[in-house]
């Protein structure tokens, strides 16, 4: 029997599901990451194998199994060296199975979307969007911490930091933002943060992105200072948003996926506000992992 498999290969976990023919999932496992940057070409090979083994142990009643695969990868993007090493781990690894390979947020905005065209923001440690309209992928943002990532957890920390020293020296109006900070933080003086920031965070990007708990914390007590910060950042998504939505030329359905969102109204409402009255903004429906099963069913179904 023929069977259609997604694979979402993370940061974090490599997830596999599969699906028959009358479109029911028959099968899933979820490994560690075979993110190329993580680990070494063979555990990556040796990790995509092993999925595709427990799905068809899964399927043993079946003795005659047909594997189409779209597997969505971390790193498949605009780094041609890295598409080459990708490329090569999975030839080796899909032998005898037709496949086809994308980028994780190619997948993620198939699920999200249930395979419409449209756009999807992803707004986690970083932030990058995608778009698909009639078969045509674009991006826009995904250029790091250094050069962007606005509106992404570690924009929203380093914005906690930059309006700390603000209020600190008077610049911006002081809220409860600055003794808030100093206690989340054990800071006994305002100026301790300077040390704060060179030996315990270091520059380290998921350290600081974890701070844009604090102004979700905030904002929730109505700090305005909190609340002006995830205004920013929604006025900053929403550029991102629109750079991408000019192609689209009437409806354009937006969903999102990220830690940055789990702030809900905070971040959501005013983005909202800022977004063009074509636009429409909708939850998430199916994870990473389906859209990759959407992609391979409609790339390859027989």
């Amino acid at each position: 029997m023929n069977y259609y498999v997604g694979i979402d290969g993370g940061g974090t976990k490599t997830a596999f599901a599969c699906y028959n023919e009358e479109k029911e999932c028959v099968a899933e496992c979820i490994l560690e990451s075979c993110h190329v940057l993580q680990v070494d070409r063979e555990k990556a090979i040796s990790i995509l194998k092993q999925g595709l083994e427990r799905l068809a142990q899964s399927l043993k009643n079946d003795v005659d199994v047909h594997f189409y695969i779209c597997a969505g990868l971390a790193g498949y993007g605009k780094d041609k060296e890295l598409r080459k090493r990708i490329e090569s781990i999975c030839e080796e690894s899909f032998k005898n199975h037709k496949y086809v390979i994308c980028n994780d947020g190619e997948i993620a905005l198939a699920g999200a979307l249930n395979g419409k065209d449209g756009i999807l923001v992803i707004s986690g440690t970083g932030s990058i969007a995608y778009s698909t309209l009639q078969g045509h992928t674009e991006r826009s943002g995904g250029w790091g911490y250094m050069l962007g990532d606005e509106g992404s957890a570690y924009w929203i920390g380093k914005k906690l930091l930059q309006e700390y020293t603000k209020q600190c020296d008077g610049r911006h109006s002081r809220t409860d933002l600055v003794e808030f900070v100093k206690n989340s933080l054990k800071l006994k003086d305002d100026y301790d943060l300077i040390s704060y920031t060179a030996n315990i965070l270091k520059n380290d990007r998921g350290k600081i992105a974890k701070l844009a708990l604090l102004v979700n914390d905030l904002a929730k007590k109505n700090d305005k200072a909190a609340l002006r910060i995830y205004d920013e950042a929604a006025r900053e998504i929403a550029e991102i948003i629109h750079s991408l939505s000019k192609s689209f030329p009437n409806k354009c359905y937006v969903s999102y996926i990220g830690g940055v969102w789990k702030a809900k109204e905070l971040i959501i409402d005013p983005l909202k506000y800022y977004l063009n009255e074509n636009i429409i903004l909708e939850e998430p429906k199916y994870p990473p992992v389906f859209g990759a099963y959407l992609i391979a069913y409609n790339l390859f179904k027989v």
